[in-house]
């Protein structure tokens, strides 16, 4: 099987692919313009990973530079005569600096971190940007200045920092001293982007905002900018709410102001999107630039007024309207067939069928502007399911393994995924980002919900891990609890009441597998299992419950009286018997029936008896390495 698996990601795949941006005839107004920035009139602003600049009503784009790497965060300097940019040409993103009209671009710094242009000092000599180069704490943010005559770097001496602007006169800086995460919305809690006030000369600091208000409700105040008088920044509180309720999915982000030295807030746009990022604001104070829905706007700060800035450009794309692209281990999911010679893979937003030894690859789906993921083979080896967004949202497809006969399994408002197929082939599960397992029959047509969760819990989902009995007839799964700690449960796979296997004591368990024989479920349990309660490091460990009563100790293997040593010589007399009679099958001595006996394969009727399922459970290992996943061996006396 690791064999197979690692053939998988070696084998090679050509096609041809459509280009995400075809060549037009005539300009369009474009989208995802980002980061602009403003002086006199100009915007300058990165689109299509180089840096362009355009009349401030849109006319007149020019691009600035044409380079393979993206160019990002371009920042007029004060006095107009430069742009600085973070750009990832020579590895990773560092400060550049070129002619406000175009030109070479110069390196200003060389460090292995990446950094992100913030701003400029106001006499135009530094450029300011944020890196996480471990000065504070590993992973967190600072801001530095770098001179752009050359020469080193220097830190801010505020600590933590993630974003930063001069007042008019130099004297006073204000900054994000939490670094937040500018694409998480609603967010509500101790970690939000705050706003500082730093005196340059005497270097204290003062926040300015949301100092009493409890840590569930602090919003984030992302981007500020030190206009005259006033700072402007960026904010979902026109919602005031807490952490995790419904009333916080309603907040939406738009530009604020609040004086220099605190006070009460005031609203300035009234955009209803919630999409409002990187603002930059000119240096005399008088207009801001900014994204919005995708585009970029204007506001007046003296008048309140703000207006899109629609640019039309007509580019020759960088890259060819069709390419064709050898994929070699690319595949983001895949899945073997039931006779292990063939796979499915995903790979580039398309489901295909490949060779695990000797044969062609074959194309499933051809769906441009959609992806198709997760595939899974059944186990009659008819029929692929996967998840696709072709018709605009995530459903659960199936198609033959010629990629005919498609059809459409699931019609719900939510994401799906783990797809399990039942071993019968008859009937297939998924789950939902709406907390809910489904299963659906194929027989019937029918959907039917199998369990509920309670919360999405730090695995991803509510419910997770489902897996079907040895006979089909019981599902096991993983759902989080109140307390976002998951636990392993059984349910009918007709639906009904859901059992859980472990007790109430234990902390969190999950990753359940059935044994082959349908005697025995084996998990993990311990401090570390889809959780952040670990101590960091491993307490994970093997454990196994036996489905029904056992009327002897399974670890007990000693021999206490006279009847027992009778009995296991003559278990030790009937495997050597087994033994002898399959080394005869093997030099072809045996008889035909005995082959077909051997052959066989037994019918597995599995039995469940819940009344004391949370006492039968044993632990298997006690090991200090790292458990993170099982694999059960097809004779069930086996686990790795």
């Amino acid at each position: 099987m690791t064999v197979r698996t690692l053939r998988l990601w070696r084998v090679g795949l050509v096609l041809i692919a459509a280009a995400a941006l075809a060549v037009t005839a005539s300009a369009r107004e474009i989208k995802l313009a980002r980061h602009p920035s403003y002086h006199n009139g100009k915007i300058v602003f990165s689109y299509l990973r180089d840096l362009w600049v355009v009349n401030e009503d849109g006319s007149h784009p020019r691009r600035l530079t044409v380079h393979s790497a993206p160019d990002l965060y371009p920042r007029f300097s004060p006095d107009g005569k430069w742009i600085a940019f973070s750009s990832s040409r020579y590895g990773n993103f560092d400060v550049f600096l070129m002619p406000a009209e175009g030109g070479p671009a110069r390196q200003l710094t060389f460090h292995s971190a990446s950094d992100t242009v913030v701003g400029w000092t106001r006499d135009s000599k530094r450029v300011i940007f944020s890196s996480s180069r471990g000065r504070v704490y590993p992973g967190i943010t600072s801001l530095y200045e770098v001179p752009i005559d050359g020469g080193l770097e220097q830190p801010l001496p505020t600590d933590w920092g993630y974003w930063g602007s001069y007042s008019p006169d130099g004297s006073r800086f204000v900054f994000n001293r939490h670094p937040g995460s500018w694409w998480r919305k609603h967010y509500r809690g101790s970690y939000a982007a705050d706003l500082w006030v730093m005196d340059v000369e005497s270097k204290t600091f003062k926040k300015i905002l949301d100092q009493n208000l409890p840590d569930n409700q602090k919003p984030n105040n992302f981007w500020p900018m030190y206009g005259n008088g006033e700072i402007y920044f960026v904010s979902d509180r026109g919602t005031q709410a807490t952490a995790g309720s419904p009333k916080v999915m309603t907040s939406v982000r738009n530009i604020w102001k609040v004086a220099e030295y605190g006070g009460v807030p005031v609203q300035v746009t009234k955009h209803t999107s919630g999409s409002l990022f990187f603002p930059c604001m000119s240096a005399d104070g008088r207009i801001i630039v900014y994204e919005e829905n995708f585009g970029i706007w204007k506001l007046d700060v003296t008048t309140g007024e703000s207006v899109p800035v629609r640019i039309d450009i007509k580019a020759d794309p960088a890259e060819n309207t069709f390419e064709i692209v050898t994929v070699n281990g690319e595949a983001d999911s895949f899945d073997l067939s039931p006779s292990s010679k063939r796979a499915v893979i995903s790979t580039r937003g398309d489901i295909f069928t490949i060779a695990t030894d000797r044969g062609e690859p074959r194309r499933l789906t051809n769906s441009p502007g959609a992806r198709d993921t997760s595939p899974q083979w059944s186990p009659d080896g008819k029929w692929i399911a996967f998840i696709s967004d072709r018709n605009g949202r995530e459903e659960v497809w199936v198609c033959d393994e010629n990629g005919e006969n498609l059809k459409k399994i699931s019609d719900s408002d939510c994401e799906k995924g783990q797809l399990v197929w039942s071993p019968d082939s008859k009937a297939i599960l998924y789950t939902g980002s709406d907390k809910k397992l489904y299963k659906y029959d194929f027989e019937s047509g029918q959907t039917a919900v199998i369990a509920t969760g309670k919360v999405i819990g730090f695995g991803g989902s509510a419910i997770m891990q489902p897996q079907w009995s040895p006979d089909g007839k019981w599902i096991s799964f993983t759902r989080s609890e109140d307390t976002l700690l998951p636990h392993v449960y059984i349910v009918s796979a007709d639906g009904g009441k859901a059992h859980r296997i472990t007790e109430p004591t234990e902390f969190s368990d999950g990753y359940a597998l059935w044994t082959p024989d349908g005697k025995k479920l084996v998990y993990l349990a311990g401090m570390d299992i889809s959780n952040i309660g670990s101590r960091g490091e491993s307490t994970a460990q093997l454990y196994v419950v036996s489905l029904q009563p056992e009327t002897k100790d399974p670890t007990d293997k000693g021999v206490d009286s006279e009847a027992e040593a009778a009995e296991a010589q003559k278990k030790q007399q009937r495997s050597l018997r087994s033994r002898l009679a399959a080394s005869r099958s093997s030099n072809g001595k045996a008889t035909a029936t005995a082959s077909k006996r051997s052959t066989k394969k037994k019918k597995v009727d599995v039995k469940i008896d819940f009344t004391t399922i949370t006492r039968r459970a044993r632990r298997l290992t006690s090991v200090e390495d790292n458990i993170t996943s099982v694999a059960v061996a097809p004779n069930s006396k086996l686990v790795a």
